[in-house]
């Protein structure tokens, strides 16, 4: 059976200590997937693997389970790999691999530019891809990106495989349609046929370490003449969970450059978001943002895909 123990609650200085403990759980040690299956109907518990999030929400009491299962173990949910039906991602696929990724390079360059702004080198080295779509924060920097690229996510649990629109599967902050007993499996999405643009920016407080003020991320598909044949942008912590921007792609989709276009584009935005006043940046302040970040990565994701053409 799988290593089991007892995991506690680490105050600010980050040592363990009884006494200071915001929370006491349990601790599973999973080796294959269906001892993740069969720890969940057991204990329904919580996975977790890189477990960047986790320490953060039980310095808080905030973590909503009494049991942690640890899946970092499992080789089958590590992975980068492309055949017919486009890109797959392991969920324990972690930024550190996602930089490293030659393939990510070529075919999805925003990945790899939000992957770059998450934290510190040690962060990139535990915190995972998945964990980060199922956080479901409304500011996680690889949202956006995967929204702009229309990825699919895979979910699996006892009973089977189900996959969905990664659209459909964010319902709301910290909430996702994760089912009991399922876990994330892998996200996928389309290798963008040439030329494409791709391009992810993010505006936060300080320079490193920094949960964004606002993130967006752009992916622009040319035809043979130069228009706009797709365009997907998406945002992130202007609404309750990040956001496919649908107002904007409507005024690109098939048109030619011009000195308005993008600008238009950007202004449309703002019927496609929701922004709260919170410590990081004001609702007005965000839309301005949002406004301006579009702006940019549009200009960014065009003229790089004009470069390829």
């Amino acid at each position: 059976w799988p290593r089991r123990g007892r995991m506690y609650g680490f105050h600010q200085s980050f040592k363990i200590s009884v006494e200071v403990s915001m929370q006491e759980i349990d601790y599973f040690a999973a080796e294959t997937l269906d001892d993740v299956y069969n720890l969940l109907a057991e204990t329904g518990g919580r996975v977790i693997a890189g477990g960047t999030d986790v320490i953060v929400q039980m310095q808080r009491s905030a973590f909503p389970a009494t049991a942690l299962i640890d899946v970092s173990r499992i080789a089958d949910l590590r992975f980068i790999r492309e055949d017919t039906g486009g890109i797959h991602i392991g969920a324990l696929t972690t930024y550190a691999d996602v930089l490293a990724s030659c393939l990510l390079h070529e075919a999805a360059p925003a990945l790899i530019q939000a992957a770059a702004t998450v934290g510190a080198p040690q962060t990139r080295s535990r915190g995972t891809i998945g964990g980060n779509i199922g956080n479901a924060s409304p500011a996680g920097d690889m949202l956006p990106p995967l929204l702009a690229l229309n990825a699919e996510i895979t979910l699996t649990c006892a009973a089977g495989t189900r996959i969905l629109p990664l659209d459909d599967f964010l319902l709301g902050p910290r909430q996702t349609c994760l089912a009991p007993g399922e876990i994330i499996h892998s996200v996928s999405f389309e290798t963008p046929p040439k030329p494409f643009g791709a391009v992810f920016l993010k505006l936060g407080n300080r320079s490193g370490m920094a949960i964004a003020v606002v993130n967006a991320a752009a992916v622009l598909l040319l035809d043979a003449q130069g228009r706009i044949a797709t365009a997907r942008v998406a945002l992130g912590a202007v609404a309750p969970r990040a956001v496919r921007c649908l107002h904007v792609e409507a005024v690109l989709a098939g048109q030619q450059r011009s000195d308005g276009l993008f600008a238009d584009a950007a202004r449309a935005v703002q019927g496609d978001i929701a922004p709260i006043s919170d410590i990081r940046g004001t609702a007005s302040y965000r839309r301005q943002a949002a406004e301006r970040l579009v702006r940019r990565a549009l200009r960014q994701a065009f003229e790089q895909a004009r470069t390829e053409s």
